[in-house]
């Protein structure tokens, strides 16, 4: 559990029992850390184009050029925060999940890597759209105009946390990893397919992605070579 993060924070656990597969956290506190880290990240999150979202009256201070203190971040995402937008939302996640999991690990599982047998959803307002964390959680913004909605989030982060382990050993680029996520997710749900921003060399990516699916660890060892390609790239002048 990150630090700052309430240990009596609001919890909804799968069929409400402790073998649950799906446990949804929510908590003042725990939007406070999502502010706090989302700032210390600000250059980087824009550099790459996330869209990123913060309480107003944070965004006014980063806007002048005033980094916000520790008590404006706090009094900033207090008076936004409305639990029972929480539970609400948590509710209907909850429901989703329960209809759509076993499709979603059934095709999960082809992919012939390690699932996790519990995953841990921490609701937010803040950061970017969703974003994960070995070896079991994801953090998801529930108001981020840019995805379908919270399961799609969800399954988004959850196809990360099953490939990390191999992209992290291929060393494979950012954009590469996203991409590779994309085209699962694709693959998975043809009719959600969406792709972000184009990697160098996105189409042998994608062709070899094509090539070599369901073996996701072959086709990210292929992968990998072209992001070994990238680096050794020199930058433009």
């Amino acid at each position: 559990m990150p630090e700052g993060i309430n240990p009596d924070m609001k919890k909804i656990e799968s069929a409400e029992n402790p073998g649950a597969d799906l446990n949804i956290e929510y908590s003042r506190e725990h939007d406070v850390h999502i502010v706090r880290e989302t700032l210390a990240e600000l250059a980087w999150l824009r550099q790459q184009g996330y869209k990123i979202h913060l309480p107003a009256k944070i965004e006014a201070l980063v806007a002048q050029g005033s980094p916000p203190t520790e008590e404006q971040i706090t009094a900033a995402v207090s008076s936004e925060f409305r639990l029972e937008e929480y539970e609400a939302k948590s509710q209907a996640v909850m429901r989703d999940w329960t209809e759509r999991k076993g499709d979603f690990l059934q095709k999960l599982a082809t992919l012939g890597l390690p699932l996790q047998s519990k995953y841990e959803l921490l609701l937010t307002k803040y950061g970017v759209g969703g974003s994960y964390h070995r070896p079991n959680r994801v953090d998801a913004n529930m108001h981020d105009p840019y995805t379908q909605d919270v399961l799609t989030t969800l399954f988004h982060e959850i196809i990360h946390l099953t490939i990390e382990d191999v992209i992290e050993e291929g060393h494979v680029d950012h954009w590469t990893k996203e991409r590779l996520v994309d085209l699962i997710f694709g693959r998975f749900f043809p009719d959600k397919k969406e792709l972000q921003q184009d990697p160098h060399h996105a189409k042998r990516i994608g062709e070899l992605f094509d090539q070599f699916f369901p073996d996701i660890k072959q086709c990210i060892i292929e992968v990998a070579k072209l992001s070994k390609e990238n680096r050794a790239e020199p930058e433009a002048q």
